[in-house]
């Protein structure tokens, strides 16, 4: 006798459209990280850079147009996911290669370069598809792991400094590897990372407290390469410092309740 079991799936029916407004910035952001990728390929490293900072610009936009109009949805969701890939994962891999493989060609090994390029692209594919995971199990106060976007300004930026001032030895080299595969690990880590989303502690800011903003995007227009250096390192440096004090907080916490045993 051969039971068959029943099996009723539920049917999700898909909407006949899709929110303008929120995918056109994600759109945009996809056109900036392709930009870079031809940019990189050409040897227009600077201009690949600032396209990449400009695609991590629309990528923060898009997701406040989103929640502001309402227009959350599913397919923006994916949608995203899968430009950020392309944007903060492939290009700054391809910039980093082409860089590389231009400068220090005949000084290294080559399958050191695209190793590296690959893994910082598989890292940020596994970031993403964690995030999406768990977007609706985790708090939005903070992200688990480096954000991809954080992570492409940090690297492309810190390769900004080389190209500016023409370093063409292997130091530089070595830090914008260390760069890349520190960011890499940080971004697959499960380091807490502050998201800026909460809504309450931006309507509770002082005043003067919001002038800083206005003066950031000063400071960013004035030295773009210094300013989104040191804000980038001080967000990386931000989560490792604050998982640092809460396991020593923890292990106190520990040995006191051992002591009162």
């Amino acid at each position: 006798m051969v039971l068959r079991k029943d099996k009723t799936r539920e049917k999700v029916s898909l909407k006949k459209g899709i929110f303008i407004l929120p995918n056109l910035f994600t759109s945009a952001n996809l056109f900036a990280g392709c930009f870079s990728i031809f940019c990189s390929i050409d040897g227009q490293y600077e201009m690949a850079i600032i396209s990449v900072i400009v695609a991590v610009f629309l990528d923060g936009l898009d997701g406040k147009v989103a929640r502001a109009t309402n227009a959350v949805s599913d397919f923006g969701k994916d949608y995203d996911s899968l430009c950020d890939l392309i944007s903060f994962g492939v290009a700054p891999s391809i910039l980093f290669y082409s860089w590389a493989t231009t400068h220090f060609i005949e000084a290294i090994d080559i399958k050191f370069i695209w190793l590296l390029s690959f893994f910082y692209i598989a890292t940020t594919a596994l970031r993403l598809a964690r995030f999406n995971n768990h977007l609706v199990l985790k708090s939005e106060n903070y992200f688990l792991g480096l954000p991809s976007p954080a992570s492409a300004t940090l690297v492309t930026v810190m390769l900004w400094q080389c190209v500016i001032h023409s370093f063409d030895n292997l130091n530089a080299l070595i830090v914008i590897s260390t760069f890349y595969l520190i960011a890499s690990i940080l971004m697959v880590s499960k380091i807490k990372y502050n998201s800026f989303k909460d809504l309450r502690t931006l309507n509770r800011m002082p005043f003067n407290g919001a002038l800083l903003i206005p003066l950031i995007f000063i400071l960013i227009i004035i030295d773009a390469p210094n300013v989104l250096g040191v804000l980038s390192i001080f967000y990386l440096v931000s989560g490792l410092l604050v998982a640092s004090l809460r396991a020593l907080r923890n292990q106190f916490n520990k040995k006191e309740s051992e002591v009162s045993e």
